[in-house]
């Protein structure tokens, strides 16, 4: 949606599925996302949603985008409805690592020409490229401060990292900071608080998806030896919604600047 609206094509959109990850969105767009009418769907393991063959052809929609998984791609094809499912919820598809800002330039261009904007989407990233210049040269050069970022949902005793295949990733490196698991290929893993005090980062991403934001940093800091952290200790901590992060959109640029802020306060 963020890529879409940055290509002023929203107004296209006659339907569409799932829950608005509001954190994502200014509330000019948020309020355009709100007065789109929401179809029946299902939710899928990822978070996605899955809209039965049916409910989009009473749509009289030409295409559908969303997860690879979300929706019988043979029977919309076969009834003239085109698909498109950005790369990184194509399941079959390998993440690129490292993780770069080209997947978010990509994914602009390809909607560009999809929807005819072509030099609507140069324009876009070009204004988007300039805002992580911006802040590269802000965070400076040097030696990288130790960084994790680790997915926490209130309430929870288990949280997950991110490794270089995610756009955790550049969206630290553009803020002069060094993923501490950016060695693991992998985009999301399993961690554990034994691993985050051996290697005892200086700054910490925690970021938020459902659930109250706000619990965050309080279900982190009541994990057994989370207080004798550097980055605690420093008072280094910041929640970030993990929908300016994954996928690869405009959003992402949207996170890097949040993070930007985000440190600037401390």
């Amino acid at each position: 949606a963020s890529t879409m609206n940055a290509l002023g094509v929203l107004d296209h959109v006659v339907a569409r599925a799932g829950h608005i990850k509001e954190g994502a969105y200014d509330a000019k767009t948020l309020a355009k996302l709100k007065a789109i009418p929401t179809i029946t769907s299902q939710q899928l393991d990822t978070g996605g949603a899955k809209v039965s063959t049916e409910t989009i052809l009473n749509q009289h929609a030409d295409l559908v985008i969303g997860y690879d998984t979300g929706v019988d791609r043979a029977a919309l094809r076969k009834a003239g409805v085109k698909t498109y499912s950005p790369d990184a919820m194509c399941p079959d598809k390998a993440p690129a690592s490292p993780a770069t800002f080209s997947l978010v330039t990509q994914e602009v261009t390809k909607l560009g020409d999809i929807f005819n904007v072509a030099d609507k989407a140069k324009e876009a990233n070009k204004n988007l490229e300039g805002k992580i210049k911006k802040i590269k040269s802000q965070a400076g050069s040097g030696t990288k401060d130790g960084a994790a970022a680790l997915y926490i949902t209130p309430g929870s005793t288990e949280f997950y990292t991110y490794g270089s295949s995610s756009m955790v990733q550049p969206i630290l490196d553009a803020n002069g900071l060094k993923n501490l698991y950016g060695n693991n290929s992998k985009r999301v893993f399993d961690a554990s608080m034994e691993d985050v005090l051996h290697k005892n980062p200086k700054w910490i991403v925690l970021l938020a998806g459902t659930g109250d934001a706000s619990k965050v940093e309080s279900t982190f800091l009541g994990f057994k030896g989370a207080k004798e952290l550097d980055a605690v200790k420093n008072g280094h901590v910041v929640v970030l919604p993990f929908s300016l992060i994954d996928p690869p959109s405009p959003s992402s640029i949207t996170g890097v600047e949040k993070l930007h802020e985000l440190m600037a306060e401390k």
